[in-house]
Parts: structure tokens; sequence; C-alpha cells
């Protein structure tokens, strides 16, 4: 701060000269020197405010005719320290690269008038060449004046053919292509200096996807001099025909300087690539796919959580289906055709897609889950998928085929509580009777095997084990028969009552605690198992059990999907509950009255 006041310099020259006046005098010297700064402060508080109220903003450019690779300054000023607000620079980023912000502040006193402003500096470089305009600024509630910027095209000499050490390379491939087609964008930087610091913008393409697809590193040889080569590649997908634009990506660094120090912060180089403009197709007449899919290459494939060859009813196998492609994202791949099976519950889970790696040649996968669980024996068919898709390199109409599948299910195993019903097999001979009926009707001609194979020790050890089990059955029936037929019954009743009782009371548990829907599954379970005395599937007992079906087939689906619904656990109780007592009601009568006069041993 500058302080030039004749007040100030009035005093120091008296000062001086008292120093060789009596020390009476000093006191008086003190009191005025106060006075003097008292003075001072008033007029800077009282210059303050009005310098405020007359607050005034502008804009200005070091310069105004640049080229593309070059930067400028842009300077904002408030006339006034008190200026409190922040410049709004967001209209900037259309034409421009904000490189570098700073800020300062200054306070002048002269003659006891205080002059101070506030001034914001911005260091940018430009996005495009032509004439641009910054335009008005907004700070606080006032605004600055719009400029104009001319922008010449940077001299072809400057991408390293004069030994520049820092330029840029771009390129895309193919030249034309179809709409929503893969445009491969390569940018390269060229550095034969060590980077302090640096930054490259990611491409911006109006009406289009981009994908990063990764980075390589190497080292080059140009003209006798060696470079570090960072590579870069873009995936773009345009969204419309027409005339397509990639604009020019602009490199800011910070290189060390020609005699490096600790304290040299380096100096800045901004650098552009080419610009590419380019010709994209509509979709061409002949084909007549419903989706259009133009790809290098798309492939159908399948694979199973277990052999589908070897299932059973009530068995659980997931079939996945994937479509990959090569030049089409994963979004862009459509789903795949709905279809219901007669014989098998279908649960469809959520598709995943996916982005190919480095590693893989494929752009996009999209793979589609379905859990299967046949519900009778016998054949079912999955059908084919067929999707049409333009090669375009062959610039023809192709189609991506999965074959439909033939599966046979066998019957359940008897463990598993299946019905005989459902177990038989679907698969009838012509005559309208089943291979097992045709086999069992014709006897086997080979009557002297059947003679000595009856013949033999194993025949007699098996009638010898038959009398055993007649003789210990005679027994037990005669021990039955003596004892008191009531109390047998109740015995019996009250194990199962016990058992059932208890796996209701932890599915209730399971009800009060919230569990998980596995828990709640295995718990709904045990209690069928329990309540009817025998091994059932959650499917069996929805076929048992009217009232329980919307639960089982609710837990199924979370089971299998992840599309799957809330489940009321409550009602679900309720209903366990109104069949647990129409049940009991039928077994009190049914059950068989004690006899008046029961025998004694």
């Amino acid at each position: 701060m500058r302080l030039i006041n004749p007040i100030s310099l009035a005093r120091t020259h008296y000062a001086t000269a008292s120093t060789t006046q009596p020390m009476k005098r000093h006191s008086a010297h003190r009191h005025f020197g106060a006075l003097q700064l008292v003075l001072i402060l008033f007029s800077i508080l009282s210059g303050m405010p009005s310098a405020f109220a007359d607050t005034s903003v502008r804009a200005s450019v070091d310069r105004n005719q640049i080229s593309s690779e070059e930067t400028f300054i842009l300077s904002l000023v408030a006339d006034s320290i008190l200026f409190t607000d922040e410049p709004d620079i967001s209209a900037l980023e259309n034409d421009f690269h904000v490189i570098r912000r700073q800020q300062s502040s200054r306070t002048n006193i002269i003659n006891g008038k205080v002059n101070s402003s506030r001034q914001w500096d911005y260091t940018l470089a430009p996005k495009r060449e032509g004439n641009l305009t910054i335009p008005a600024i907004t700070m606080g509630k006032y605004q600055t004046r719009a400029l104009t910027i001319s922008v010449s095209k940077a001299s072809s000499q400057s991408r390293g053919s004069n030994g520049d050490s820092v330029y840029l390379e771009s390129d895309v491939t193919p030249r034309s292509a179809y709409v929503q087609g893969e445009l491969q964008y390569t940018v390269k930087i060229f550095t034969s200096v060590n980077f302090l610091d640096a930054s490259l913008e990611a491409p911006e393409v109006d009406n289009a996807v981009i994908e990063a697809t990764g980075e390589q590193r190497y080292q080059t040889l140009v003209d006798g001099r060696y470079y570090q080569v960072i590579e870069r590649h873009y995936s773009i997908y345009p969204q419309t025909s027409g005339d397509l634009t990639i604009p020019a990506l602009t490199l800011q660094a910070r290189v060390e300087g020609y005699r490096p120090s600790m304290l040299d912060p380096g100096r800045l180089v901004v650098k552009r690539s080419q610009e590419h403009r380019l010709k994209i197709m509509p979709p061409p007449a002949e084909f007549k796919g419903a989706v259009w899919l133009p790809a290098k290459e798309l492939v159908l494939n399948e694979n199973w959580s277990k052999d589908p060859d070897n299932i059973r009813v009530g068995d659980s196998i997931t079939r996945t289906v994937s479509i990959q492609a090569d030049g089409l994202l994963g979004s862009q791949l459509p789903s795949l055709p709905i279809y219901t099976l007669s014989n098998a519950k279908l649960y469809p889970d959520q598709a995943k897609i996916e982005k190919g790696d480095e590693q893989s040649k494929w752009t996009g996968i999209r793979s589609e889950s379905m859990a299967i669980i046949p519900t009778k024996a016998g054949e079912f068919i999955l059908p084919e998928v067929r999707i049409p898709w333009w090669n375009t390199k062959t610039n023809k109409t192709e189609v991506a085929v999965l074959a439909e599948r033939r599966i046979t299910v066998r019957p359940a195993l008897l463990g598993n509580g299946s019905n005989n019903t459902d177990a038989t097999p679907n698969n009838l001979t012509a005559g309208g009777t089943s291979q097992a009926a045709n086999t069992a009707s014709n006897p086997n001609p080979n009557n002297d095997d059947a003679t000595s194979t009856a013949t033999s020790p194993l025949l007699w050890s098996l009638i010898a084990l038959l009398c055993l089990s007649n003789a210990a059955f005679a027994a037990a029936w005669y021990r039955a028969r003596h004892s008191t037929p009531n109390a047998a019954n109740s015995t019996k009743a009250e194990g199962k009552t016990t058992s059932e009782s208890q796996a209701f009371s932890q599915l209730k548990k399971c009800v009060q605690s919230a569990a998980a829907a596995p828990m709640l599954r295995s718990a709904l379970i045990h209690w069928a198992q329990a309540h009817y005395q025998q091994s059932l599937s959650l499917s069996q007992l929805a076929q048992r059990a009217s009232e329980l079906k919307p639960y089982c087939d609710a837990l199924d689906a979370q089971l299998f999907s992840q599309q799957g619904g809330e489940i009321d656990a409550k009602a679900l109780i309720e209903a366990v509950k109104t069949l647990r007592g129409r049940t009991a009601k039928r077994s009190a009568e049914t059950a068989p009255l004690a006899p008046l006069y029961p025998s004694k041993v």
C-alpha cells in the first residue's frame, strides 16, 4: 500500500526538527502524531463507501489476434475492494478452455483519496478457429461488454516437422459409416520433453455416443529424434445420419523450462489436433430386420448351469443366452424373444449389459438368463432364436441363429415326494399304450433262462427272506390286536402334532423377524413336510394346497429371478393357519372311536 499525504510528510519533517527541542515538548508531539493517524483513517473510511457506491466493472484482453495453439489473458476488473461477487464465466466454456485463474486486489490512497479494485485474470485457449466472441460477463448486478477474438489456423509446420518438442495427431476410421455404427477415433500426443503437468480433453461430438476404449504408451523415432507417445482410443457411435464433425482436441501442458530449477513452474504449451468431417449414412433399404444392427460380427451362444440332458421333474436349471457383437455397444443389442412352456415354469432374470475389454474382440455383450423348472415328465422344445444384422465389412444382411433345443425331462425320484401321475412319461406309442405296457405284455421267450434263474440259489434266499418277514408281520399283528388302539393312535398323532407344531412355530418366527426370502422358503417347506408327513417341494405344495399357491409362486420367483415381487408374510401365516384348522377338523371327524370293552391280555 502506497501512502502519499501532505500531513504525514509535514509530520516527518517536524519530528526530525524537534529532536533539538527540550523534552517537555515530546508529549505534545506524540498527541499531534496520533491526531494525524486518526485523520488518515477517517479519510480512508469516508472514501470507501463512495467508491463502492460508484462501482463499475470492465473486461479487457492482452491481445485479440491469436493462432489456434496460442493463449491470451482475459482480465475482469471491479473498481472497489468491497466488491464481493464472483464473475460468472460459465459462458466462456463454449468456445474457450480456461487454463489458469488468478485473483488480486489493490488499494491506493493519494492525497486522501482512496482508489481500490479487485481483478480476475483468466488464461484462455480457443477451442476452434474463426472469430470467437467473449460474451458479456455477469459480475453481481453488473455486466461487462462483449469482446471479439480472431483465431487463425496454426502453422502446419508445427506438427513435428520443425523439431517441435510437443505436438498432436489424430485419425478416424472408417471415413464414412452407417448411423449407429462404430467409428474408431485415435489421438496421439508426441513429446520429447518431460511434462510437469498436462491435460487432454475428451472428445465431444454432437448427436453421438462416445466410449473410451484404452490407452497405450510407447516410444518412436521422428526425424532422428525420440518421442514419447501417448495414444488414446475412442469408439464413436453417431446417432443421426448426415454430416458429422469431430472437433479438434486441445492439449494443455507445462513442460520443463530451458533452465530447470526448483522454483521454475515450467513453460505453458497448448497444442491442438486436427478436425475431422465425415459422412454418416442411413440404414440401407434392403435391410429388413426389426432392429438396425450394423456390426463387424454378431453371434449368439448359450450356456447351462448344468447338463440339460439330465434333468428331472422339479429340478431347477438356468439357461443363459448371450448376444456378442463387434462394433456395437451392449445397450444397442436387442432383447431376446419371449416364449412360454406348458410343462415348465420360467423365471427370467434381468438382462446383463457388458462392455468388452482390451483382451476381447467384442465391444458389446447382452446376456439374458432364464431359470426353468419342469413340472411334467416328457419333452419340451426351446424355440429357435434368429437376429438379423448388417455386416459393415461386406455390406450385406446376415442372420445370427441359435438352433432350437429339445430337452427330455425324466420323472422325479420317488424320494422327492413326486406324484405318480406327473411322473408318467408323455411319449406314447402309435397304438396309445406306453412302451412300458408293451414290454410288460410280451413275455420273455427265453424259457430255459427263466427256469435256470428260478432254480438258482439266489431265488431260495429270497424265499427264505420272505418267510421270515411274514413271520415278523404276524407277530406284530398279534401284538397290535391285543393292545389298546386308541392309545396307539393317540401316540402316533401326538408325535406328528408335536413335530408339525414346532415347524409352524419356526415359520412364525421367520415372519416376525422379517427373515429373508430363502429362510422363509426353507421354513415353509419344513412345515409342509411335517404337516403332510412326506417330502414335498414348494411347487408340489402349491399344487396340493391352493390357498398357498400365490405365496409359493412368489417365493420361487424371488429365488430364481431378481424380478420377484414382495411377499405378504403375514397373509402367508394366515393362510397356513386356515389350512391347519381345516386339516385338524377333518382328522377329528374321521378319527376311529375307542372300543367300549378293550381286551386285556
